[in-house]
């Protein structure tokens, strides 16, 4: 059951519940019309402070667990980038390494392996900019992610 829902039900039962056994209780107490309205107008202040404290126990456990659930897709996200840097940095290591060894080949081209250092140095700084996002949200991640795709491009 959705929490609005369940807030709701709770509510109503709690109301109907309180209306129907204060009203038996105070009937079966009250000695005159004077106590009886001075009993009913003390049932209602009652009745405010127990439906606020109701209220505020359920949207309070309802925001509890939404705290709790934006933890855990935060802690989700962390893992998920430290794999994703994991992963693609032991790439990047065994890159450099087959640089090293082309560059003892000869007649290889020093123009490649230049341009292969440049890739491997650009796929870090992106990987370090994940780092940034402060607030997991799609729009965050996109900023982050294509925020050179947003650069004007340099003068010519």
């Amino acid at each position: 059951m959705k929490s609005y829902w369940r807030a709701t039900a709770w509510y109503l039962g709690f109301g109907v519940v309180w209306i129907f056994a204060t009203d038996l209780w105070i009937d079966s107490m009250a000695e005159g019309t004077a106590v009886l309205t001075a009993m009913q107008t003390m049932k209602g202040w009652i009745f405010i402070v127990a439906s606020a404290a109701l209220v505020f126990f359920l949207t309070k456990r309802s925001a509890d667990q939404r705290a709790a659930l934006e933890a855990e897709k935060l802690a989700v996200f962390r893992k998920t980038v430290e794999g994703a840097h994991h992963i693609l940095l032991n790439y990047v290591n065994q890159m450099q390494i087959v640089t090293i060894a082309a560059e003892h080949c000869p007649g290889f081209d020093r123009e490649a392996l230049e341009t292969a250092t440049e890739v491997s140095d650009k796929v870090v700084s992106e990987l370090r900019k994940l780092d940034r996002i402060a607030r997991v949200t799609t729009e965050e991640i996109d900023a982050v992610i294509y925020e050179d795709l947003r650069k004007p491009p340099a003068s010519c």
